[in-house]
């Protein structure tokens, strides 16, 4: 790494004057004084600069210029920089020399790898997007439609303060975020299908931001991934947001406190910024608090543990006992709802309990338009109780890159989940033929959608070949309406998962409820006469985006 010396002084004061003008522009942007890092090219060469992909050179242009010339690549990155640099402002000029329609331009900050940082981008058709970037993943964070010409110079200028990230095209605010993926790493540059030039970067060190993004009417919230279709978009107040922490450091010490705290009939984001520490609380979100999202603090799910050990079958302080639904950890009523980076569980101990009932909940949801990224959920018999408002209404949720363990049912009900990337682990009853059922679909008859596995691993901690079952028909009640919907395509099935893996339950036939297969590996996915399976015709329709796309086109998807 080069410290500073790069840019000739006049520059150097110049560009930090530009830097002192920005700060000027709705007092929203941060001067940063102390210079980690710039380079202008002038020398000619990439020296302090690694490469990842594409044609890297130093080019004329109205001054010396990095340029990368290869059109083809689908992903040209140069790092630079410190893996340990946290608060951080970087800024370059850019300018694109060809983007078409797949195309992007970027600017990149506290890149912690090759595929994970956070990114400012330009692409075609006046789109400039502040996006996280998770091995691979794009979350938009922010977006704005700003004039990008291909043969312009463009600033764009990325802060990570904290756990703040902001962006700027050409002084115009592109939004902010709750930066939760990585707290260090060094900056860079990159392109996409696409060529362009780079020059006058700037990298310097900022002081800690609180942990709360500003409001910012034109971003997209952080917490859920904006969609495609026509979703509607929440009005009213600006994104709020609060910290719970064990220790009284944040605004509240337990979660529940915080969502008590969030308004009725919230019409705007609410992001509660969670702390590390197992928080043994029942947690509910009611249904007048829409839009509220659990963020864990330090990016890792483990950190950050909601837990509680009611059992249907507990005695109740009143008389009676919780049953299933009230046996949550936490309930989960209000719409649009997200969760990031935590665990949801339920303890409940069965050895130490002879109760008749003892399915014991981590997480119940009855809302729509719900989405899960990188939690895990923890249980054994019914740890995901997956359900709707009713039973004409349809709860939608997007399960991304989760875990999910457990033995008996343990993820069930009638509301429509897509799990994309999960881990499904089974847990050992100690059982040579039957350690339980992964699913239990009530979808209603009138709903073409119940639960979709794709690109999912189904694993276990030790229970024995053949003894698992991926599902059985669940009709709550006796109702005939209830007739299971799963699919399992594209995942990779351990030897756990039985040669005929669906079953009857309660004298409903497996047969009659809609189970399917389609392109699965692994040792557990042989097929055989008893495991229905999608042809090449039927796949498309069941997709997470038909699953997930309702009368609104909601599309969480990245």
């Amino acid at each position: 790494m080069r410290r500073s010396r790069r840019l000739p002084a006049l520059a150097v004061a110049a560009l930090t004057t530009a830097l002192l003008a920005l700060t000027q522009l709705g007092g929203a942007q941060v001067a940063h004084a102390a210079t980690l890092f710039s380079d202008d090219f002038a020398d000619g060469d990439l020296a302090g600069w690694s490469r990842s992909g594409g044609s890297w050179a130093v080019a004329a242009d109205d001054s010396s210029a990095l340029q990368q010339a290869r059109a083809d690549t689908g992903d040209a990155r140069l790092f630079a920089g410190s893996a340990s640099w946290a608060d951080q402002a970087v800024q370059a000029r850019v300018k694109p020399l060809t983007l078409p329609g797949n195309g992007m331009v970027a600017l990149l900050a506290r890149a912690s790898g090759a595929t994970s940082y956070y990114r400012l981008a330009l692409h075609a058709g006046d789109q400039v997007r502040l996006e996280a970037v998770r091995s691979g993943r794009v979350t938009p964070l922010g977006t704005v439609s700003h004039p990008v010409t291909v043969g312009d110079w463009h600033t764009l200028r990325i802060e990570v303060a904290g756990t703040v990230v902001r962006g700027w095209v050409d002084g115009v605010p592109v939004g902010a975020g709750t930066a939760t993926l990585t707290a260090t790493g060094r900056i860079g540059v990159q392109t996409g299908n696409a060529t362009a030039r780079f020059d006058d970067v700037l990298v310097t060190r900022g002081e800690p931001a609180p942990t709360s993004a500003p409001p910012s009417p034109t971003a997209t919230p952080s917490d859920t991934p904006p969609p495609t279709g026509p979703t509607p978009t929440p009005t009213g107040p600006a994104q709020r947001s609060s910290v719970v922490a064990p220790d009284g450091s944040g605004d509240f010490t337990s979660v529940q406190a915080a969502v008590d705290a969030v308004p009725v009939g919230n019409a705007g984001r609410y992001t509660i910024t969670i702390r590390p520490g197992t928080y043994r609380e029942t947690v509910a979100v009611p249904a007048g608090k829409p839009y509220v999202s659990f963020v864990g603090s330090t990016g890792d799910p483990r950190d950050v543990v909601i837990v509680y050990d009611n059992a249907s079958g507990t005695p109740k302080p009143g008389g009676g006992t919780y049953g299933t639904w009230g046996s949550a950890s936490v309930t989960i009523d209000g719409n649009d709802f997200t969760a990031r980076h935590l665990t949801f569980a339920n303890d409940f101990d069965e050895a130490a309990h002879d109760y008749s009932a003892e399915q014991a909940v981590a997480v119940l949801t009855r809302a729509d338009r719900l989405v899960f990224d990188d939690v895990r959920f923890l249980g054994n018999q019914d740890t995901l109780y997956h359900n709707s408002a009713s039973a004409d209404a349809v709860g939608r949720a997007y399960f991304r890159d989760c875990y999910v363990e457990g033995d008996v049912d343990f993820i069930f009900g009638r509301g429509t989940g897509v799990f994309d990337g999960c881990e499904i682990r089974s847990l050992d009853r100690g059982s040579t033929s039957n350690n339980g059922y992964v699913t239990a679909a009530s979808t209603m008859i009138g709903n073409p959608y119940g639960l979709l596995f794709t690109g999912c691993a189904l694993t276990t901690d030790a229970a024995a070949a053949q003894s698992v079952h991926l599902g059985r028909p669940w009709h709550p009640s006796g109702d005939v309406n209830a007739i299971g919907q799963v699919v399992f395509r594209d995942s990779v099935l351990g030897a756990h998962v039985k040669d005929s893996p669906w079953t009857d339950m309660s004298g409903f036939s497996w047969r009659d409820a809609r189970f399917a297969e389609y392109r699965n590996s692994g040792p557990g996915s042989t097929v055989t006469a008893d495991r229905p399976q999608l042809t090449d015709a039927q796949a498309p329709d069941f997709i997470p985006q038909r699953y997930l796309a309702g009368v609104d086109g909601w599309n969480p998807i990245p």
